[in-house]
This record gives structure tokens, sequence and C-alpha cells, in this order.
């Protein structure tokens, strides 16, 4: 997990500290809002690393049960579950079938993937025409996508995005539902600052007004009963995004079915 973390700027930090946030748990809050407040003020790379140990730490404590934590923090500093356990129950608790292998940052990426094919074919067409409207999609590109899969059933839909919208816009909209489902666990006030991050890195969608995906997963909601997912779950979802921002590690292959 650290090695995502480490690319991760302020604004990625101030959303996962908030998400992290817990009145009742075993996590020392304020020791990492100390450490982001001296990394927003200096920038020092020593306490850079400093708070990406202890965010690694802390998401792994929320994927690890109370009790067993408690009993592994006395034997060890590595109290948490590993970051792949994290994520492959993630998968299991989303219904999600990922491809197994590779790096924990290839493994993320294939999480998101698998969650936004998730949420789309979750939609109607009608959703699913509106939606792109409300993105910016044009309508000739959008009754493209919505032709192909009303011709081809519930198939792989990033590989027809990828072919009729391009890499760019592709992975936009996969960053735009991404956040739109975390929205829906966490809310939108505390979706707000990574809606901004979505617009500084794109700015052509300024003109689209908020840049969130309106959910449509109930289907996510309802399997998140449990503090510890809610936590978990749009963190993870969200490092898949922050992992993608150079693209790929599977390169074109992701897009693939």
């Amino acid at each position: 997990m650290k090695s995502i973390l480490l690319k991760c700027e302020i604004p990625d930090f101030e959303y996962i500290s908030e998400v992290l946030d817990s009145y009742v748990s075993f996590t020392d809050d304020g020791k990492r809002k100390n450490l982001l407040a001296n990394f927003k003020l200096n920038k020092s790379s020593l306490v850079k690393d400093q708070l990406v140990d202890l965010l690694d730490k802390q998401i792994r404590y929320f994927g690890a049960d109370d009790l067993a934590y408690l009993f592994r923090s006395v034997f060890s500093e590595e109290a948490g579950i590993s970051s792949n356990e994290l994520v492959k129950d993630i998968c299991k608790k989303l219904k999600v079938t990922v491809k197994q292998g590779g790096s924990l940052e290839a493994y993320l990426e294939r999480l998101v993937k698998g969650v936004v094919e998730k949420e789309l074919l979750s939609k109607t067409p009608e959703e699913l025409r509106k939606a792109f409207k409300d993105f910016g999609i044009g309508e000739e590109k959008a009754e493209q996508v919505l032709d192909f899969l009303k011709n081809n059933g519930k198939v792989a839909v990033i590989p027809v995005l990828l072919e009729i919208l391009g890499p760019a816009i592709t992975l936009t909209l996969i960053e735009a539902i991404i956040v739109g489902l975390i929205a829906a666990i966490v809310g939108r006030e505390a979706a707000k600052i990574i809606v901004r991050e979505i617009v500084k890195r794109n700015p052509w969608l300024a003109a689209l007004g908020p840049v969130v995906w309106v959910a449509g997963g109930a289907w996510l909601i309802f399997d998140l009963q449990g503090p510890a997912y809610r936590k978990t779950v749009p963190i993870c979802l969200y490092l898949g995004i922050v992992a993608l921002r150079d693209g790929p590690v599977d390169g074109d292959s992701f897009y693939a079915n």
C-alpha cells in the first residue's frame, strides 16, 4: 500500500485522513492529523514517509478484526492484515471478480475496473443515456455505446468505451464513476476534495458543474454493512484511481475483456 500512498498529493492525504477518522478505534487520529499538518507546512520527504507509514498501518487496521488487531499489536508492529488480503476481501465483499497476480497497484486498478463495469451494467439504458449526457459525452457517441450494449448484451463495457471515447476520456469517466460511488458511501460533502482534484486535472470538466457520477450503486451500499467497510472500500477505490493517474500497470490489456 505504501508505494501507492507515496504517489498521493496533499488533497489525497486530506481525503484519506478524513475517511479514517474514528471515535472508537485503536488508531491514533491525533498523530495522523499532526503529521498531515506538518507535511502541508514544509513538504518534508521525511514527514511524508512517516505519514505514509501511519496511513498504511491504519488502513490495514480497519481491514482486521479489532480483537485480532489488539492481540497481534502486542507481538508485532505489523498488526493489520496485509494489503493484498485487504483488497482480496473487498473484491469478495463487492462480488467483483479480479484477475490475480502482479503488483498491488495492478490489483487495485483491476478492482476499480471491475467496480466500474458492475456500476455501468447496473444502470438501465435510459439511466446511462442521461449519465453520459451529464458527463458531457456527445449524443452520437453515447448512442454508439448504448447500441453496442443493446446488440451484445451484458458484456465488458470498458473496451467499448475505449474504442468509442478513447483512453483519456475513458480513464476520466472511470475516475468520475469511482468518485460518485465513493460519494454515495461517505457523502458528497466528504467527496468535495476529490471532485476538485478531478476538475483540476481535467479543466474541460469545469463547465459541467459538480462532476460526481450519480451512482446507481444500491448494490454497493447494500453490501457495505459495517463501519470498517465504509472506510476500507472508499479508500481502496480511491487509491485505485490514484494508481491509474500515470496509466494502468497492465498497459493496454487493462482495457481488454
